[in-house]
């Protein structure tokens, strides 16, 4: 049993204790211990059915609640009934303790291996002590976090000293959190059809591709979707579907979620405001979700207008053309007239006779079936039997390892061993069990060595594990070089399987797709086209001293030819389309005017 604890002092600390509940819970779990003279002791938190609702809410030491969970106490929680002390078996005794509220869910203390005497008294005052602290922290919420109309008042003001989103955001997440005594608050922002994360109350932005991210956009859409306030567990009355808060509260130890639209002038729901709260705090009630409306109302004009003029500086400068073009095209419909114009003149400009639309790009012949040696042991090379460019065939061997120096480790690892057998057999000759069986140990140890050392005899010899050609690793200059453990030694590919990996302009990458057709000429043979297909479409950028390209991978549909290799360079041209004829002629350059003259 660990180190014993003082009872008495830590029931004054507890008695008075109005901290955080992340301090008084293990405190009380060792009060909890000490009291009952037990070995182990673990408060739960049952929100729901079954065992998975289950949570660990304290623990004396980090050990109890596995200990705990392998007892298996956890799925029969529920067949107790609330209050009294319940022994499930002769180790485990269980406790009933009271949640933080009415809606608060249900609390479990299991001790393991409790001795002590006077059970009910002891659980008497540990309920007295859990009761106090549940109530002394209800009413530092009350007091602290209600919101009046002058705290409705500072917020307004708060928010109208804001000179941009991110800090508006900032600043309503924080005082929304204090006031609600939420774990975290984040706020989202419709832009487009879609709900961006704009700031939350733990450290400003929100990464948007993270998964935990991603749950909470859910919510919001849910709640953005009904244009009504969502709570889950579900405040009373409320008819609001619930399907994705239950699915975050799940996923993060059954927490209180609360969320509100912030609607615009005309009612849609522009922005979403989630406030977490974690489950032994108690859930949502009634007057919560009035105050989060109303600072929602209160702060969603601000925010609109801070959106409307912090958005991105495309969509600002969209908004300053179309108010240009209202000077000569009418106030009315500004934006599709002039989309209509630039249409109309775009058509009359490319209006001519369609043609063939080729990319050219360079490629290299490549093949996936690859192979790359490393050394297996650290030694040095003995023998290279291969040139760069050697066609080979499998098993062939193409370098040796020294093997010197592991045939005198098998030597003496033989000769030990033999010595070690002599010994066990003269021990038990001699009756000497415990020195014999020791004896037996090391011909055990030295069989096991020698089975190492005849394992890297066997890969002193590096073989061909395939048809195919070195293309890299010229090793006859560093014959007795040593080598270590992984290094590289040679590289081999088989003449199969060859594909063309064009090397696209990144002007060019956006006129291609999966399935377009086209034809390679190799450099070495220039009068010999070869047709080819595009059979996976996966561009990555790739930056050199010419410029971006984009490496694009291209299968070659006629025969492969028996003077092929891998390395081989050439031109390729892929039909992207049908275009006009003065486009083709015209495009390269117009792109190019357009970004000397952008400024």
């Amino acid at each position: 049993m660990s180190s014993r604890i003082e009872p008495l002092s830590d029931f004054d600390f507890l008695a008075s204790f109005a901290g955080e509940p992340g301090v008084f819970w293990p405190r009380w779990c060792l009060l909890a211990r000490a009291r009952f003279e037990a070995d182990g002791a673990c408060l739960l938190l049952q929100a729901g059915q079954g065992a998975d609702a289950v949570r660990v809410v304290a623990q004396d030491r980090p050990s109890s609640a596995q200990r705990v969970v392998q007892s298996g106490v956890v799925p029969s929680l529920g067949k107790f009934n609330a209050g009294g002390v319940h022994v499930w078996s002769p180790r485990v005794m269980v406790l009933s303790m009271p949640g933080s509220g009415e809606a608060s869910p249900q609390l479990w203390l299991v001790l393991l291996d409790a001795i002590g005497e006077d059970t009910e008294g002891v659980a008497r005052e540990l309920r007295l002590l859990a009761e106090t602290y549940q109530a002394r922290r209800r009413e530092s919420r009350q007091s602290e976090q209600l919101l009046t109309l002058r705290e409705v008042l500072d917020l307004g003001l708060d928010m109208g000293g804001c000179k941009t989103m991110l800090e508006a955001g900032l600043r309503l997440c924080h005082r929304v959190a204090a006031i609600l005594g939420g774990s975290r608050v984040t706020l989202g922002w419709r832009e487009g059809v879609d709900l961006k994360l704009i700031a939350t109350s733990h450290g400003g932005r929100v990464a948007q591709n993270l998964q935990e991210a991603e749950a909470i956009v859910r919510a919001m859409d849910e709640c953005a979707d009904q244009n009504n306030e969502v709570s889950f567990p579900a405040i009373a009355e409320s008819r609001a579907v619930t399907r994705e808060h239950q699915a975050f509260s799940r996923s993060h130890e059954d927490e209180s979620l609360l969320s509100a639209p912030l609607r615009d002038g005309e009612g849609a729901a522009a922005g979403v405001l989630l406030v977490e709260r974690e489950a032994v705090t108690g859930r949502w009630a009634e007057a919560d979700l009035e105050r989060l409306r109303l600072a929602c109302d209160l702060v969603a004009g601000r925010l609109e207008d801070l959106q409307k003029r912090s958005g991105w500086w495309g969509r600002r400068a969209w908004r300053a053309l179309r108010a240009s073009a209202a000077k000569w095209l009418g106030v009315e419909h500004t934006g599709p007239k002039l989309a209509v114009l630039v249409l109309l003149l775009t058509v009359v400009c490319l209006a001519v006779i369609p043609v063939d639309h080729k990319v050219s790009a360079p490629f290299l012949l490549k093949t996936d079936s690859a192979l790359l040696s490393t050394a297996p042991f650290s030694g040095y090379i003995d023998q290279v039997r291969y040139h760069l460019g050697d066609v080979v065939k499998k098993g062939d061997v193409l370098l040796t390892l020294d093997r010197r120096e592991l045939l005198l480790e098998e030597a003496n690892g033989m000769a030990t061993r033999d010595s070690s057998e002599r010994e066990a057999r003269s021990y038990e000759a001699e009756n000497k069990l415990a020195e014999a069986l020791m004896a037996q140990a090391r011909v055990r140890q030295e069989d096991a060595k020698l089975a190492i050392v005849r394992h890297r005899l066997a890969k002193t010899e590096v073989k061909a594990p395939f048809d195919g050609v070195v293309v890299e690793g010229d090793l006859r200059e560093r014959l007795s070089a040593p080598v270590q453990l992984g290094e590289p030694l040679l590289k081999m590919v088989q003449l199969r399987d060859l594909t063309a990996l064009l090397q696209v302009d990144e002007r060019d990458i956006g006129f291609l797709g999966q399935g377009l057709k086209g034809e390679v000429v190799f450099a070495s043979r220039p009068g010999e086209a070869f047709k080819v297909l595009i059979d996976r479409f996966e561009p990555v950028a790739e930056v050199r001293s010419e410029g971006n390209v984009f490496l694009l991978r291209v299968q070659i549909t006629d025969p492969s030819q028996d003077w092929w290799r891998p390395g081989m360079s050439g031109i390729g041209k892929i039909v992207a389309g049908r275009r006009s004829l003065l486009w083709v002629l015209a495009h390269r350059t117009v792109e190019t005017l357009r970004l000397w003259l952008w400024w």
